[in-house]
């Protein structure tokens, strides 16, 4: 298994990842992102560095995309990165994939804070995180719902300050 950054040469594999992802989350009543894809904003993320694909013998399995947290993002940690579009091809899900892409951002960003984030009430995806060693940071509130925030691989290096923000010790 090889974890890489994504090239535009690999966007036409990328979609079909996306689409095929998206297929079997709609089949399951789960709407987390847009069928199709928007490709131009997926080729910007790629030309920006954003994506990551895990792959076996050069067929992508898998992918996330990371990016700077946002100044709107509920848990600010300087340095942070936020994952986000973390997915395994249909076929590989159930068969600990995600561990290769986790073992990775471990090891790349060791010195950053790697947040990500689902819907609180997704207990399914809370415990998945939770099992690959992410430390739950606490629910905080959006719109009309509320997100749990989590912490790749970093237990114990961060504190809540007076003000409730999250900062490394």
């Amino acid at each position: 298994m090889l974890v890489r950054q994504a090239t535009l040469e690999d966007l036409d594999q990328m979609t079909a990842l996306i689409h095929a992802t998206t297929k079997k989350l709609i089949e399951k009543n789960v709407f987390q992102w847009a069928y199709p894809c928007e490709l131009d904003s997926l080729e910007t993320q790629i030309n920006n560095g954003e994506v990551f694909i895990l792959e076996d013998h050069k067929r992508l399995i898998g992918s996330y995309s990371i990016k700077n947290v946002e100044s709107s993002f509920p848990v600010q940690i300087e340095r942070s990165v936020y994952l986000y579009r973390l997915l395994i091809h249909p076929f590989y899900q159930g068969k600990n994939m995600t561990q290769h892409m986790f073992k990775y951002l471990r090891k790349e960003f060791r010195k950053r804070s790697v947040l990500l984030d689902c819907w609180a009430g997704n207990e399914k995806l809370c415990n998945f995180y939770k099992a690959n060693d992410c430390l739950f940071l606490g629910d905080f509130p959006e719109a009309d719902y509320k997100i749990s925030v989590f912490q790749i691989g970093k237990r114990g290096n961060i504190v809540k300050d007076d003000k409730g923000y999250f900062k490394k010790l």
